[in-house]
């Protein structure tokens, strides 16, 4: 390990005995390329906020967060209605802030960039291209004092959304779509760009040393800013909205000196060729710890944090001059001098690469221009690479710059700890001095920790420094030689469709030899490596609600479809490509085949509509596992009770450590009305670890109506980690439909085994439902009926249905 990386925990080893006094240390950005290979090495995950959030949010256990300059966004998915004749229309509403922003910039659909027109008061609609007339938004920005009138208007069942719903505070937008057969089937997934908060400048408050209008707490005076140095500060007095202060440090005022401030935040504020020096874009959020907020800022501005007894301030990437020069004569001869020329080949790097948010790319990730120097490279004698990437600097000039900084302060690998006199007290952390010594050489220095010894020491009032070498070339233009590349790289050209796309109908044949109807389903390689899968959706035209879903590896390349096929039916099918590291794309259009004939009409209509009905009933039982509402409210808003009776109980208990977490929750809910009955019980528990969920249901229902009555027993489980889920459970229930009584039974797993406790000890096999086949060692049939009887070395076929029996030797 090198000798700089622990050099706040080296003050503490080195003079940790001797009574210290006064302590200035640079904390968070020292040394970045250093700190991040130590992580590397420790597998230490790093969580660290960014100006892009590509995953849609759903549910109600969002962190609060604040948008901060120009960022891309998903959104979280808090609301959606539909209503109007046959529920043509729907509403969905996206929040992105806890704290207001200034405004609406662009928004994606299904991967397209749609032609916005602004219609005043934050209304903008969709005039041309594919979604003419069919979409259209209102946003608002945080600072609304009421509800949106469409949705209260349009709420089904009115009531969902009324005029309590303001959201104060929170920026969101409301998307109306309305639905069109051949243009807005399916709702598209959409992506924002949005101007986060306004933030309150301290240079332009006339009251805190500066010249301006701006007033802390006084949102009316904020303005819009990517200025990292700004952010940084507004996060540390802290959000707030109402007095209720949700995300930030709180700290007071006296603890970050206006003027180091304004000389950091002027500093980010200097033109250069690309712009303004150092410009950020982020979503602070509050399930991060503040050292991971404050390190997203600090990396888009190259900046260091000071901590001292005077309060917190950062030291911005540039140029520093000289305050002082030490000589050996200065040093307390007494004491000992740690000083180290090289670092740890492990802590060295030669090229520094990665990827920065590009916004005209729909925010995706696009790497910079690699940061090297062929003779470094040569004097390693081997390539050290170092991927450093960019989540808050949408700007590719800065990313490069940005680079360039980190990858030359690493170069740059002199450190030293040394005792001077107390004359040299003036010197603070941050600081760069020269030290001129003959001994070890003469560099300049950035002061990374500034201590004094205590009365009570030897050698009081005498001065410790930690040194890092330092060099204002570090921070020049982008000086560092990039490879030479006779063509410049352009803009990554992504795979949103199958090369060679192709369904065709063919019959296959099952594991008990029957003939079925199934589709093959095929493409070529796929080169682009954001491709990681591909979604297939398929459904009988006839029956466009009931959709079948697969999801195959993309180097597949070929995929069987049986599940749900009929024979001479005519079907639609699409699919997406689900990619990593970039915004997903829609759906591409339904295409319409037809299956062929597959020999089993009759055992196909049957079990098929069988299948449906279970499918349909367990899709109905595991949507209420992932609804949050309160029991009474989802029954009173299903079954669209008007008029009734109710009564409702619930117990619930739970505990949290960390990110760990425990819950039992029970509700009964009794409702009657003058033509329906109805009582329901529901018991929960699910437990969370990291990634890791699990969520077991059970619950009885007695309804009765005017058309009938039912009775039914379900228990339902859940298992999910990452990405990776599965469902099971079962349920028994009785039926009366128009005076036809029937009960039904039936269990949804991967594998379904009987067992008989009698033969526990026996020889016998268990009965076992897996991969679609029936497996029994004994059966006792008094009648079968059968297409075909195979034997298990196929040399005997019994075609049943043809009257045909085959020996095969």
């Amino acid at each position: 390990m090198g000798f700089l990386a622990p050099v706040i925990g080296a003050i503490g080893s080195f003079f940790g005995g001797l009574g210290i006094v006064g302590k200035l240390v640079l904390g968070i950005g020292l040394q970045l390329i250093s700190a991040k290979l130590q992580k590397n090495r420790a597998k230490k995950a790093e969580r660290q906020a960014g100006g892009v959030q590509f995953e849609l949010q759903y549910g109600e256990n969002v962190s609060r967060q604040v948008a901060c300059g120009l960022v891309g966004m998903a959104g979280h998915d808090c609301y959606a209605n539909s209503y109007g004749d046959a529920n043509k229309r729907l509403q969905q509403v996206y929040a992105f802030s806890d704290f207001p922003c200034d405004g609406l910039s662009r928004i994606w659909a299904g991967g397209k960039l749609l032609p916005l027109t602004h219609q005043g008061g934050g209304y903008y609609t969709v005039n041309s291209g594919d979604y003419a007339g069919l979409l259209a938004f209102r946003f608002y920005d945080g600072t609304q004092s009421a509800a949106d009138a469409t949705l209260i208007s349009g709420s089904n069942p009115f009531g969902r959304w009324t005029a309590s719903h303001v959201g104060t505070g929170i920026c969101y937008i409301v998307a109306y779509l309305t639905y069109d057969q051949e243009r807005l089937a399916q709702p598209p997934q959409f992506f924002f760009e949005i101007r986060g908060a306004r933030l309150y400048d301290f240079r332009k408050d006339s009251t805190a040393g500066g010249v301006g209008p701006h007033r802390w707490g006084n949102y009316a005076t904020y303005e819009w800013t990517e200025n990292p140095v700004v952010m940084d500060y507004n996060y540390r007095r802290g959000f707030a909205i109402n007095g209720d202060m949700f995300l930030g440090m709180g700290m007071s005022p006296v603890d970050l000196p206006v003027d180091r401030y304004a000389i950091a935040a002027n500093i980010c504020d200097e033109t250069t060729s690309y712009g303004k020096r150092y410009r950020c874009s982020v979503i602070f959020d509050a399930d991060l710890e503040h050292g991971d907020n404050i390190d997203a800022v600090m990396q888009s501005c190259g900046g260091i944090v000071v901590d001292s007894v005077d309060g917190s301030w950062p030291l911005i990437g540039t140029d520093q001059p000289i305050i002082e020069t030490i000589t050996d004569e200065d040093l307390i001869s007494t004491e000992p001098v740690r000083f180290q020329k090289f670092k740890s080949q492990a802590d060295i790097v030669n090229s520094v690469q990665g990827t920065y948010p590009e916004p005209a790319n729909m925010w995706s990730p696009v790497g910079y221009d690699t940061q090297t120097n062929s003779s470094q490279v040569g004097l390693d004698r081997r390539t050290r690479d170092f991927k450093l990437d960019f989540p808050t600097v949408p700007y590719k000039a800065q990313a490069n710059q940005l680079a360039a900084i980190y990858y030359k302060e690493n170069r740059y690998e002199a450190t030293a700890e040394i005792v001077v006199r107390p004359r040299f007290q003036t010197i603070k952390a941050g600081d760069w001095i020269r030290w001129n010594s003959a001994r070890y050489g003469d560099r300049v220095y950035m002061v990374a920790s500034r201590s004094i010894k205590a009365l009570t020491s030897d050698g009081p009032r005498n001065v410790v420094l930690s040194l890092v070498e330092r060099n204002g070339a570090i921070y020049d233009s982008v000086g560092v030689l990039p490879p030479e590349i006779p063509f410049p790289p352009g803009e990554p050209e992504y795979a949103n469709e199958l090369p060679d796309y192709a369904v065709i109908p063919v019959k296959a044949i099952g594991a008990d030899g029957r003939s079925y109807a199934a589709f093959r389903i095929s493409w070529s390689t796929i080169v682009d490596p954001t491709v990681t899968a591909i979604e297939f959706q398929w459904r009988i035209k006839t029956e466009p609600t009931n959709i079948f879903t697969r999801t195959v590896q993309a180097d597949s390349l070929i995929a069987f479809i049986q599940e749900g096929i009929l024979s001479l039916t005519e079907y639609e099918f699409r699919y997406r490509v689900i990619v990593d590291g970039r915004p997903a794309p829609g759906f591409v259009d339904w295409i319409s085949i037809t299956s062929i004939d597959g020999g089993n009409a009759d055992l196909e209509v049957g079990l098929s509509n069988l299948k449906k009905d279970v499918i349909d009933r367990f899709k109905d039982l595991q949507q209420g596992l992932d609804d949050t509402r309160p029991l009474l409210e989802q029954i009173l808003t299903n079954q669209q009770l008007h008029g009734a009776v109710s009564e409702s109980a619930r117990r619930r208990l739970a505990v949290e450590v960390g990110r760990n977490r425990a819950a039992f929750d029970e509700q009964i809910v009794v409702v009657a009305g003058e033509l329906e009955a109805l009582a329901e019980q529901i018991t929960d528990v699910t437990v969370a670890v990291d990634d890791r969920f699990a969520q077991g249901r059970i619950r009885f229902t007695a309804a009765a109506d005017q058309a009938g009555a039912l009775a039914r027993f379900s228990v339902q489980l859940r298992v999910s980690e990452g990405d990776v889920w599965n469902d099971s459970g079962f349920y028994l229930q009785i039926v009366d439909a128009g005076g036809v009584i029937q009960s039904e039974f039936a269990v949804m797993a991967d594998r379904f085994v009987v067992l008989n406790p009698g033969d526990l000890n026996s020889n016998f096999l268990p009965l076992v439902f897996e991969g679609g086949e029936l497996k029994l060692q004994i059966a006792n049939i008094g009648l079968v009926r059968s297409g075909r009887l195979l034997s298990q070395n196929n040399k005997v076929d019994f075609d049943l249905n043809n009257g045909r029996l085959i020996f095969k030797s």
